[in-house]
C-alpha cells in the first residue's frame, strides 16, 4: 500500500473515531493576533490575542474540524500592570476543550481605566457576532453565539461592567476582582447573567470582604456562585506574575502554589461554562458536585434557582474532562513517546496503541490523579508506520493518530 493510500486510510479511521467519541474530543491550540477598531470611540484600536481549537498547533492555522463545529468565546481581561501572557493556564485549558479565548491587550498602563477596558471587552464580543455572519471572516459560521467575559483583578471588575455595554453576553466570571472608581460593586447590580465570583482567602490586595463578596451580593442573577479559595493570593490568578507578586510581599504567605489555585479554578469553571456556553446539560450538576467535593480547600455559595430541582450525581460520564497530548509526532522508532494525560478525577486509564489493522501493539494501565500525568512509552519494539493512540477511562474513550518513522 503506497503512502497516499495509507494517509487516506488513516484519515478515514480517525474520522470514524472522532464521530463516535465527539463528547471527549480535545484540540490542539491555534493562535493569532487581531486588531478590532471601535469607530464609536474615535477609532480606538483593540489589539487582541486569540487562542482557539485547531487540529494542529500553530500561528494562524485553521480552526478545528469538522468545519460545521462552532465554538463559544471567552473574552479575558488582565489585571492592572499584568501582562496578557500570564494567563496561559486559561487558554491552555479552554482552547483544548473547544473554546475560543480572546485577550484584549489595551489598558496596560497604571491606573487602568476600568470603563474603557470594559467597553473593549464588550466590543470584542460584539465583533465575534459580526464575524460569524461575515463571509471571508476567519470565524465565519464558526462562533456559536455564546460568550463569557472573564477577568482578573481590575480585569474582573471590567468584566462586571462589560455586560452594560453589550447585552448579548451569555455569562460572567471574575477572579479576585477589585473595587474600582467608578464602583464595580455598584455595577454588579446591573449584572443579570449567570455569574461566578472567585476570591482568594490570602488576597490582601483585594480582600474578599470588601471586594468580591459585595459584588456577588449585588449581582441580580438567579444563577450565581461565590467561591472563597482559602489559600489563594491575588497574584496566583496571574501565575504569580513578578511585579504583582512583589507588591504582595507583606501579605500572609499561601500554603499552596499558584498551580494549585489555577488548576482548581479551571477544574470548577470548565463545568460551569460547558453548561452555559456549550449546552452540555449534565455539566451544571457536575459543577455543583465539584463545589461540594473539596470543601477543605474552599467554601462556596451556590444559587441557581431557575433550573432546580436537579439530580446531582458524582458519576457523570457524559462530561469528559480527560485530555491527552503526546510528542514528538512523528516519533523516531526506538525513541520514547512522551504523553501527558490530564484528568479532573482520580481514576485509572488504559492506553492502547493499535496499528491500522486494529492489532494492539502496546497496552498500558496508568493511574490518573486530579492533575497532569506524564507517561513515557518505548517504541523500540514497534515497527515504523501509522498507528492510533487511545485513552480509555470511566469517562469514555478518545483517540489520536501517531506516526512512527
Amino acid at each position: 500500500m503506497n503512502l497516499s493510500k495509507i494517509k487516506s486510510l488513516l484519515f478515514a479511521i480517525t474520522g470514524m473515531f472522532v464521530a463516535s467519541v465527539s463528547v471527549g474530543q480535545t484540540w490542539e491550540i491555534g493562535y493569532q493576533t487581531m486588531t478590532f477598531v471601535d469607530a464609536s470611540r474615535n477609532n480606538r484600536q483593540i489589539e487582541t490575542e486569540l487562542f482557539y481549537p485547531a487540529d494542529v498547533t500553530g500561528y494562524n492555522v485553521p480552526l478545528g474540524t469538522p468545519s460545521i463545529q462552532r465554538y463559544p468565546v471567552i473574552v479575558l481581561g488582565h489585571d492592572e500592570a499584568v501582562a496578557w501572557n500570564n494567563y496561559a493556564y486559561i487558554w491552555n485549558r479552554f482552547a483544548t476543550q473547544g473554546f475560543i479565548v480572546a485577550i484584549p491587550k489595551t489598558e496596560m498602563g497604571v491606573p487602568m481605566d476600568v470603563v474603557e477596558y470594559a467597553k473593549d471587552m464588550a466590543f470584542v464580543v460584539s465583533q465575534f457576532n459580526v464575524m460569524r455572519f461575515t463571509v471571508g471572516s476567519f470565524f465565519f459560521q464558526r462562533f456559536n453565539g455564546k460568550s463569557c467575559v472573564m477577568g482578573h483583578g481590575v480585569g474582573g471588575s471590567a468584566a462586571t461592567f462589560a455586560l452594560q455595554y453589550y447585552p448579548l453576553i451569555t455569562t460572567m466570571v471574575s477572579l479576585a476582582a477589585k473595587e474600582t472608581v467608578p464602583s464595580a460593586i455598584n455595577a454588579a447590580s446591573l449584572v443579570t447573567r449567570p455569574s461566578v465570583v472567585i476570591g482568594g482567602g490570602k488576597d490582601c490586595e483585594a480582600p474578599i470582604a470588601t471586594n468580591q463578596l459585595p459584588m456577588f451580593n449585588n449581582i441580580d442573577s438567579d444563577c450565581k456562585t461565590f467561591i472563597n479559595m482559602f489559600e489563594a493570593t491575588h497574584c496566583q490568578f496571574s501565575q504569580d506574575f513578578g511585579s504583582c507578586a512583589n507588591n504582595m510581599i507583606n501579605c500572609l504567605p499561601s500554603n499552596k502554589s499558584w498551580q494549585f489555585t489555577t488548576g482548581n479554578t479551571n477544574y470548577l469553571l470548565i463545568s460551569f461554562l460547558r453548561f452555559y456556553m456549550k449546552s452540555n446539560a449534565p455539566a451544571l450538576d457536575k459543577f455543583e458536585w465539584k463545589l461540594g467535593s473539596k470543601t477543605v480547600d474552599w467554601s462556596y455559595i451556590f444559587t441557581c434557582l431557575q433550573i432546580s430541582p436537579r439530580i446531582v450525581s458524582e458519576d457523570n460520564s457524559s462530561e469528559n474532562t480527560t485530555t491527552m497530548n503526546f510528542y514528538p509526532n512523528p516519533v523516531n522508532a526506538g525513541s520514547e513517546l512522551n504523553m501527558v494525560v490530564a484528568s479532573e478525577e482520580s481514576a485509572s486509564a488504559q492506553i492502547i496503541i493499535c496499528n491500522l489493522m486494529g492489532q494492539v501493539v502496546v497496552q498500558k494501565e496508568i493511574p490518573l490523579e486530579e492533575s497532569e500525568q506524564a507517561v513515557s512509552i518505548a517504541t523500540d519494539q514497534i515497527k515504523s508506520g501509522y498507528y492510533m493512540v487511545t485513552v480509555i477511562n470511566n469517562e469514555g474513550r478518545f483517540t489520536k493518530p501517531l506516526i512512527i518513522q
